[in-house]
């Protein structure tokens, strides 16, 4: 229950294309069906135990012959960018998060993250383990907040430098935890971005300033040059 309960969140549901396209294509209704392929919602079973849990929601309720579920009450979805940077202030990036993919899957790992974060704050709402398009996961975990209040309250009290001995020092599994914003961590990733663009790191020219994928010209031989002489 609390699982789809977040689904259809504010938290969660109008940054979700996927439950947003779909219920705007059913006057609302998502398939319990589709929400229970969801690899989070792939361990209840069977579905009609799941149905019966949906209907003791007071956030949102199933259709009569039990095939689907919507919000009680819809939310706002007209906020766009306002909703979008409100998010971003209420989301915490974790960093040098440990994993041991010999010991762990990535499921288990999201699941002691959960168990971790929500004993130390129970304003927690949502963690999310960023992975790249190989679905390789290198350390980041983005923590979002019921509230900006409670993201910024979060980030006073975990030291994020060394230097910093009056604050609190957050780990996992013995390893310390570096905590920025949203937005310090998107800076530090664009300041990281435009070094590997310029100078010595360029990426989108050579040295000569060819373009990628363009045939570069190369100096005439000796034998060439005699040749075009002669010609």
């Amino acid at each position: 229950l609390k699982q789809v309960e977040f689904y259809f969140s504010e938290f969660n549901f109008p940054y979700d294309r996927f439950l947003r396209t779909t219920a705007e294509k059913n006057d609302g209704w998502v398939p319990i069906g589709t929400i229970a392929t969801f690899n989070r919602m792939k361990k209840f079973r069977p579905i009609e135990k799941v149905v019966e849990i949906l209907r003791e929601s007071k956030i949102i309720q199933v259709s009569e012959d039990g095939e689907n579920v919507k919000r009680i009450v819809p939310l706002d979805l007209t906020k766009g960018k306002e909703s979008r940077i409100e998010k971003e202030n209420r989301t915490l990036v974790i960093m040098e998060v440990p994993f041991d993919h010999e010991r762990l899957t990535i499921g288990q790992l999201q699941e002691n993250l959960e168990s971790f974060f929500h004993k130390i704050n129970d304003n927690i709402v949502q963690i999310r383990l960023k992975r790249d398009n190989r679905k390789r996961f290198h350390g980041k975990v983005f923590v979002e907040f019921n509230s900006a209040e409670s993201a910024n309250e979060f980030l006073a009290t975990y030291c994020d430098s060394e230097d910093d001995q009056s604050k609190e020092i957050l780990s996992f599994e013995g390893k310390k935890l570096n905590v920025f914003s949203k937005k310090q961590y998107d800076l530090q990733r664009e300041a990281t971005r435009s070094k590997n663009f310029s100078g010595s790191g360029q990426r989108s020219r050579s040295f000569t300033g060819h373009r990628k994928n363009m045939p570069k010209l190369t100096p005439p031989t000796a034998e060439e040059q005699e040749s075009a002489i002669v010609d």
